[in-house]
């Protein structure tokens, strides 16, 4: 198929338009981000004791239930998981429990935020939270929960985190 000289120039012309469309809203795309400080909410003192770090991983699925196959996914150790968005480093949980971890930047949008606390590097609790992230940014909190029969680890004498992370427990 050949194409016109003036028919040419227009195909040009809309692809150059189209490809600066597309930096711009790749551009856009790139700036709808927010400030958010992820937490986690843990079944118990002991538990929270018990883990020694967090680790955060947003997926992209806003499908309804999104979370809850995410969440079942990941206790069962399949790898057919949506697209992450962010796999953040973990955190300790002394800097959770007092305000020290750094606020992320997530994209704008429904988001399905999966939170998993170690234990000696092993998963001991999973969380799932499906959120609708505005520019307004905010706190996101995730609750944890003990999935199936996960073995617990030996337990601290420490009555609170904060005996913990000081280390003031015998």
């Amino acid at each position: 198929m050949s194409l016109s000289p003036l028919r040419l120039a227009r195909v040009l012309r809309f692809l150059g338009v189209a490809g600066g469309l597309g930096v711009l809203f790749t551009g856009c795309a790139a700036k709808d981000k927010a400030s958010f400080s992820l937490n986690v909410v843990f079944p118990s003192t002991a538990m929270a004791i018990a883990s020694d770090e967090v680790k955060f991983i947003v997926y992209d699925d806003p499908a309804p239930g999104a979370c809850e196959r995410i969440y079942l996914k990941r206790i069962s150790n399949q790898r057919d998981l949506p697209p992450v968005v962010l796999d953040a480093p973990p955190v300790t949980v002394c800097d959770l429990a007092f305000g020290r971890s750094a606020p992320i930047d997530l994209p704008i949008g429904k988001h399905s935020i999966l939170a998993v606390a170690l234990h000696a590097k092993q998963d001991l609790l999973v969380g799932c939270s499906d959120v609708a992230l505005s520019e307004d940014g905010g706190e996101v909190f995730v609750d944890l929960a003990l999935p199936g029969a996960t073995p617990v680890p030996p337990l601290s004498s420490c009555l609170s985190v904060r005996d913990a992370c000081d280390k003031r427990c015998p």
